[in-house]
């Protein structure tokens, strides 16, 4: 039902229009009336009507003051102002009030209705109109920062672009925030991002917008001398996060508005340069920057002297010059990720080359293809650093097996260190690698590499035939078995247990009863 309010100091006149058409037939309702302005100024107020019906000339307030004040405190309400003939000349300021339409008295209930239908249309038009252009406002912004990002400021009126979005950023100086996240942000991530923001910034001098499912901008307003809080910023929102940290970056500050696209690019370039300075961590544009000519010639001579010693079958100087060649890199921060992954496929075929050779030396193979494939899916330096180091180690341990028969290898020690806690419901590859004094990274590898299937499949499987021969004892619960192979829910006990063996626990005590009894 559409809301309609009738002003009109005339008593009858009042009660004839409220009672001459059935509105509620037709879509309305009066949801007020009143003898004056004044009065009808609070009712307007508290309902917000879609319609007001008012005559021109009253007391206190007349129709055209009470206008101005709908317009301040009602600004959707459409007004249709009654006149007699002797106010007509109040129909002009009526039509400069933007009053939706005027209706000379005695007014025709057939025309009135008509004119407060149209009323009410076109407020529904309205409505719609402002709704859509809400609902899109974030994908326009959105939008806007994305090709901002893109092309820079050069293309486009900055400061103009932002008003008719509907960002208003005080100033005077601008700054660029980039957060990335591993996995896609959620809703209550987006919340925490703002709400962290507000904690350091007034809801004018920032706007934060979802770049895509991975990525949000964030736009700060700043005091000269505060460039510091949007570091405070960055590092606060990077301790938010307790699940997933994210990678953050931000540009430099500019004492114009214009400029702000310099600050989102520089943003995006330090993000570019996440593989080499690293994920889950907080740097800026300038942290990137360094100088290209002084390492490019070093980098070469590295790559040279790294194929030499590999050739010359020196682990030790190949780990060494390893070493240098991160530490050029980094320095450097400009060389594709592109690059780096042929680099780190070109280098650990040599190394594949090298391990396997011994390995046929005491009759064993193995299959590299896997690595490759997880060397194509990297996205940072340090891992691909972590798969060179770990085949070095690798061919460490090869070349020097055939000299000591009792050699006793990190998978060995590995595998030792989870027959002995099985039961520990906290035990992770992570909890191994740090006992055994090994990355994480390297120990999964080295699974792979010695023993052909993964750390988690091992785990399952030692767990799996200690709870197979616990089962074999008919007094004990299901529930206890849980417990003694390190599961702390019965329910995802059940489903391994019959994953592994095709039964569940109590069809397995039950088949082995029966094999008993046979």
């Amino acid at each position: 039902m559409y809301k309609v309010i009738v002003v009109e100091d005339d008593r009858i006149i009042r009660r004839g229009i409220c009672q001459s058409i059935q509105w509620e037939e037709h879509g309305f309702t009066i949801a007020g009336q009143a003898g004056d302005g004044e009065v009808a100024l609070e009712l307007i107020e508290k309902v917000k009507p879609q319609v007001v019906i008012s005559d021109i000339n009253m007391p206190f307030m007349n129709g055209l003051e009470m206008g101005k004040k709908i317009k301040e405190i009602s600004p959707e309400t459409r007004i249709i102002f009654l006149t007699g003939y002797e106010d007509f000349k109040y129909a002009h300021q009526a039509l400069k009030l933007k009053a939706f339409d005027y209706l000379l008295k005695p007014v025709d209930s057939e025309l009135m209705l008509s004119k407060v239908q149209e009323a009410a249309a076109d407020w529904e038009d309205e409505t719609k109109k402002e709704m859509r252009m809400k609902e899109s406002l974030p994908y326009l912004q959105q939008k806007f920062f994305q090709q901002l990002i893109r092309e820079g400021d050069q293309r486009m009126d900055v400061e103009k672009e932002l008003a008719e979005l509907g960002v208003e950023l005080e100033g005077p100086s601008y700054a660029a925030l980039l957060v990335h996240s591993p996995a896609s942000f959620s809703e209550e991530s987006n919340i925490k991002i703002v709400e962290i923001t507000s904690s350091l910034f007034l809801q004018g001098n920032f706007i934060v917008i979802n770049i895509d499912p991975h990525e949000n901008a964030i736009i700060l307003s700043l005091d000269d001398e505060d460039d510091n809080r949007k570091c405070q910023l960055a590092q606060q929102l990077f301790d938010s996060f307790t699940d997933h940290f994210p990678t953050i970056t931000f540009g430099r500050t500019y004492p114009n508005l214009f400029e702000l696209g310099k600050s989102l690019i520089e943003s995006r370039l330090a993000m570019d340069m996440k593989h080499i300075m690293g994920t889950c961590r907080v740097f800026s544009f300038e942290d990137t920057v360094s100088s290209r000519e002084q390492t490019e010639n070093r980098l070469k001579e590295l790559e040279i002297e790294l194929e030499s010693n590999i050739k010359l079958g020196i682990p030790e100087k190949v780990s060494s010059t390893l070493k240098q060649l991160n530490k050029t890199i980094v320095d450097q921060k400009s060389v594709p990720l592109t690059e780096l992954k042929i680099l780190t496929l070109k280098f650990s075929t040599m190394l594949f080359f090298e391990v396997e050779k011994w390995r046929k030396e005491v009759g064993e193979s193995f299959n590299s293809s896997d690595f490759y494939k997880e060397i194509i899916k990297m996205e940072t330096l340090s891992e691909m650093m972590e798969i060179l180091n770990g085949l070095i180690l690798q061919w460490c341990e090869e070349m020097y097996k055939k000299h000591d028969k009792n050699h006793f290898s990190h998978v060995d020690q590995a595998i030792k260190y989870m027959n002995e806690h099985y039961h520990d419901s906290t035990l992770t590859l992570k909890k191994v690698a740090e006992f055994i004094h090994v990355s994480t990274p390297y120990l999964s590898n080295l699974f792979k590499l010695e023993k052909g299937f993964n750390f988690g499949d091992y785990l399952v499987e030692i767990r799996m035939k200690k709870a197979m021969e616990e089962l074999r004892n008919p007094d004990i619960k299901t529930y206890e078995v849980c417990e003694k192979v390190g599961y702390n829910n019965p329910q995802y006990f059940g489903i391994c247990f019959k994953k592994f063996t095709g039964y569940t626990p109590a069809e397995y005590k039950k088949q082995f009863r029966k094999l008993l009894n046979n």
